[in-house]
């Protein structure tokens, strides 16, 4: 845990906190826990952090996102709920820019001359969590979907919801883009959808193949009607196979799309490309 509660009510991050200035008595973040922590300090091996000595009141409560290993869905509810603590107290933003054409089959990477000062300029390098937990200058990037799985299976809630996504133009809470495919129709639906892609997750139920389109059904719950679109020019680079895909709980990124023929129900799209567009949670 790298962020704490002082008895101001004020949050207070590892890095920053001094017991001098902030006092000894800290409590979990977590607003369903908030049992007293102790501060350790960093290592050249590990961050500074706080955590529960395990004793007495100090035990972190079963539904506290610092109890035990969470899952994928699990994390993605408690960076949503601590990004929302973190952004009103102003605690540091860590901005972290999208570009997935590394994914996209139709990119292809521009060869453009640059001048002796541009060459030396470096790539942002791919988003970690040794970068996230240190003062990092260098530009960091999310570029597939096994980043968004490694990221969100083992590294820590709080961490997480310092991470501001950068995408077109637009910076926004990551827990805003990354969320479970109920929501991201609502959001759609209600017109309040960024035009920028959004990772959704949910349970396959069924497989359409036809000719021309192939699609890729959620169950359907709550009347949320979600959709995986493959369009036939795109056929060589999916080679997913119904069984591979029914049943299983999966992460998907595209642009919210709403089916404009279908007047009896809302139906939201995700067009996808290639087996990248997935990721098997």
């Amino acid at each position: 845990m790298h962020s704490a509660l002082l008895p101001s009510g004020n949050i207070i991050t590892a890095r920053e906190y001094e017991p001098e200035r902030h006092g000894t008595i800290i409590y979990c973040m977590d607003k369903s826990c908030q049992v007293p922590v102790i501060h350790m300090s960093g290592t050249l091996d590990v961050a500074a952090h706080f955590k529960s000595s395990g004793r007495g009141d100090s035990i972190h409560k079963e539904s506290c996102g610092f109890a035990r290993k969470l899952t994928f869905k699990e994390t993605v509810g408690k960076v949503g709920e601590y990004q929302d603590t973190l952004l009103d107290q102003g605690v540091r933003e860590f901005v972290v820019r999208l570009s997935l054409n590394s994914i996209d089959p139709d990119y292809e990477a521009k060869t453009i001359e640059r001048n002796t000062s541009d060459k030396e300029q470096k790539e942002p390098e791919e988003l970690d969590s040794k970068a996230l937990k240190e003062k990092n200058v260098t530009p960091q990037a999310i570029s597939s979907l096994k980043s968004i799985k490694k990221l969100f299976t083992t590294v820590e809630p709080d961490i997480l919801a310092s991470i501001i996504i950068s995408a077109n133009g637009i910076r926004i809470p990551i827990s805003q883009i990354i969320c479970h495919y109920e929501m991201a129709h609502n959001v759609l639906w209600e017109d309040k959808a960024l035009p920028v892609p959004y990772f959704i997750h949910g349970k396959v139920s069924k497989v359409i193949r036809r000719e021309k389109v192939w699609y890729i059904n959620f169950l359907s719950e709550n009347a949320a009607h979600f959709t995986l679109v493959v369009f036939d020019r795109y056929f060589k680079h999916f080679t997913l196979k119904d069984e591979d895909l029914i049943g299983k709980e999966i992460l998907a990124v595209g642009t919210l799309k709403k089916n404009s023929f279908n007047r009896e129900k809302q139906i939201t799209e995700m067009i996808i490309k290639s087996n990248k567009y997935i990721e098997f949670l």
